[in-house]
């Protein structure tokens, strides 16, 4: 014998259909909060400022941590293909090349309050957002090694011959915050003579190393006796060499750090994507930065109004700062940079 269901009554049908339909929506909402926002960073604090906010949104962050050379090559390599959500790294120049590229998303600004030279940093196409700004190059030399009449204070005094092969600095070719110095120079003076005032460097000897860390050794155990490094490298060394001396030569080119977008990041991870940005430009982010890397990148120039920067930054005394245009520059990377390698670097 058989038996007929029961019908079911049209209002528990739409109860059931509302229960299953909230459900469907509780896991996919479940699926969302659980994405993990990918950041490509080649800054000393991001692993601090990742964990930090990571634990104030819950928000989990896959951080790909690698220096400025690398992490621009990975992304150039990844170009049809962007494995990451947020990129982090120190000169526009290189974000304006993505954004000619195509590879970042544009149009989109937090709502924060910046310093009047944080305002000059903002791109037009809001295709990444300044953070901080330390300088590419400033001096740190060896007051015990060169008579006082010889320390170098202006970048014409490097050619010396009293610091006859014994300055040195890093390879724009390896070290991404090097290219600013070098192109800095070459807007302050011209190319013909910018290009000629490293000529008159190499000629007098001149160490060209790969990296911070490297040229900082380097001054360290005597092979030179002047480094030509980032200011925030030059002051977190004083840390563990404070007999050493930093100047900071006119002009001092602007460095500044950014975060971008990629093109590719939608929907939620979008929203995270902005929401990381958001709150590296909060005081808990800006905090977050400060604690992260003391030897460092944490000696930086905030460019928001209200953050005060650490007391460390006053081993500069009075910076003259040059802001390069990144539309003029970053086109120009690939041959400044090919004209370093044949003429100053070998």
């Amino acid at each position: 014998m058989s038996h007929r269901p029961h019908p079911v009554h049209p209002v528990a049908r739409h109860v059931r259909r509302l229960l299953t339909g909230a459900a469907l929506c509780c896991a996919a909402l479940g699926t969302a909060h659980a994405a993990t926002l990918t950041i490509y960073g080649a800054m000393g604090y991001d692993q601090h400022v990742a964990q930090a906010f990571t634990q104030a949104t819950g928000i989990p962050v896959n951080l790909i941590h690698l220096s400025t050379g690398p992490l621009l090559a990975r992304v150039q390599a990844e170009a049809r293909n962007p494995q990451w959500d947020v990129l982090w790294l120190d000169g526009n120049q290189a974000m304006e090349t993505f954004a000619a590229q195509g590879l970042l998303q544009c149009g989109w600004s937090p709502a924060v309050r910046y310093t009047a030279l944080g305002q000059q940093l903002v791109p037009p196409s809001h295709c990444w957002q300044p953070v901080g700004v330390t300088y590419a190059g400033v001096i740190l030399y060896n007051p015990k090694a060169i008579a006082p009449a010889n320390w170098p204070r202006t970048w014409d005094s490097l050619a010396s011959p009293a610091l006859r092969g014994k300055v040195g600095m890093d390879n724009p070719a390896i070290s991404g915050p090097t290219y600013p110095l070098v192109a800095g120079l070459l807007q302050h003076l011209g190319e013909a003579q910018g290009k000629a005032s490293f000529e008159r460097l190499k000629a007098n000897g001149l160490r060209v190393f790969p990296t911070n860390s490297v040229t900082l050794r380097a001054l360290q155990y005597g092979q030179i006796n002047a480094a030509v490094v980032q200011s925030s490298a030059a002051i977190g060394f004083l840390h563990e060499m404070p007999t050493l001396r930093i100047a900071a030569p006119a002009p001092a080119t602007v460095l500044p750090s950014d975060l971008a977008i990629g093109k590719q990041v939608t929907g939620t991870l979008q929203q995270q994507a902005r929401r990381f940005v958001q709150w590296v430009l909060s005081p808990a982010g800006q905090a977050a930065m400060q604690q992260g890397d003391a030897n460092a990148d944490s000696n930086y120039l905030p460019l928001l109004d209200g953050t005060t920067a650490l007391p460390s930054l006053k081993q500069l005394g009075t910076v003259q700062p040059l802001v390069l245009d990144p539309a003029v520059w970053g086109p120009k990377e690939p041959q400044v940079i090919d004209w370093f390698t044949a003429h100053i670097a070998r």
